[in-house]
């Protein structure tokens, strides 16, 4: 099952301090990779508008206090950076492949319609 924080970062103490790791999620939308979600009827509901965020709008807040956008807004990039705050591009290039079994013939959730509306549906018999 997946929930927020295995989309987001994790937190991490070595030699006393606190330290966040980037989830394999954040990392593929900031290197361009493909991210496969795998069983996405079991994820919990407050995963679902996050993940829709990310596909929609190339945004998602972090633990660590950093932000992901959509890399078209480089000015607001590099006023926040000026300020302080740390704005991380999404890549151009990040794609998101779910697998999932239709519900409610299966036992599952069902996904939320904003986030049905970003993915592509294919039988695979």
């Amino acid at each position: 099952d997946t929930n927020e924080a295995d989309l987001k970062q994790r937190r991490e103490i070595h030699n006393g301090s606190l330290q966040f790791f980037n989830a394999p999620a954040v990392e593929a939308a900031l290197h361009g990779r493909i991210l496969v979600l795998e069983g996405i009827e079991k994820a919990e509901r407050n995963v679902l508008p996050v993940l829709n965020n990310l596909l929609e709008n190339r945004e998602m807040p972090l633990e660590d206090g950093s932000f992901l956008m959509a890399p078209g807004r480089g000015s607001e990039i590099a006023e926040a950076a000026a300020g302080g705050r740390r704005l991380l591009p999404v890549s151009d290039e990040f794609i998101v492949v779910a697998l999932g079994v239709p519900v409610p013939k299966y036992p599952g959730s069902p996904l939320d319609p904003p986030l049905r509306s970003r993915l592509a549906a294919r039988s695979v018999l």
